[in-house]
């Protein structure tokens, strides 16, 4: 994707902004998507994410960078029996919150951190699915948690951090787009930091293939979590 190309989605993502509050209804769900939100009707990742979330079982999952809340409640739908949707931008722990609230399912938090800052050491997770921000923004503060570097520094540590809270037996779901630049594709750095990877979703969008990477870290410590197994 050119300089000029994502100057083009920069507008079209402030146009967006501009546009919230707003509500929607999606999967069975209605949700207030609030402003600086980033919406769960926007672009690729997040109903291609909750279609692959129906291949797995967790009991714990976590929904890492929440937003609207929208995968953290298909996540409890699908029937998870606890879900953390943590996010570090407080607009967007209101809103799940107020979604949660809107489409009452159980086991849902919302909780306010800083990738895992808040979330007690010793906590494991069967599955945790990140639609991080992955396409490089041409502002100085871009839009929705986009940066200027596409995303690689997130990514890193979040991969780095999520090492004290999963299993062997545990699933990491990413989304990637190659508009983003091979550099900030995290199956790639995921292979960096010693974790497996291989991708379960692979589709394409004019010139771009848009896939989304099942990362496991073999070499994590056991913990008490069940396997988040796959559904055949």
């Amino acid at each position: 994707m050119s300089p000029s190309e994502h100057a083009r989605r920069d507008v079209e993502l402030y146009a967006i902004r501009r546009r919230q509050p707003y509500g929607i209804d999606i999967d069975g769900f209605r949700l207030c998507v609030a402003k600086d939100v980033f919406p769960p009707d926007l672009g690729y990742s997040p109903r291609r994410l909750a279609a692959v979330l129906r291949r797995y079982t967790p009991r714990r999952a976590l929904d890492m960078g929440c937003g609207s809340g929208y995968l953290a409640l298909v996540l409890s739908k699908n029937g998870a029996r606890e879900v953390w949707a943590v996010d570090n931008h407080p607009p967007a722990v209101a809103c799940t919150t107020e979604n949660v609230a809107r489409n009452p399912l159980p086991g849902v938090r919302a909780v306010k951190s800083d990738l895992f800052a808040a979330i007690p050491p010793g906590t494991t997770f069967d599955l945790i699915v990140f639609n991080q921000p992955f396409y490089p923004s041409t502002t100085r503060r871009g839009v929705f948690g986009m940066a200027r570097d596409g995303g690689r520094v997130i990514i890193e540590r979040f991969l780095t951090q999520a090492r004290g809270f999963i299993t062997r037996e545990s699933v990491i779901l990413m989304p990637f787009s190659q508009m983003a630049g091979s550099e900030n594709d995290p199956g790639a750095i995921a292979a960096q930091l010693g974790y497996t990877s291989r991708i379960v979703h692979r589709e394409s969008d004019g010139p771009h293939a848009h896939v989304i990477h099942e990362i496991r870290a073999l070499d994590s410590r056991p913990g008490a979590g069940r396997r988040a197994r796959v559904r055949h």
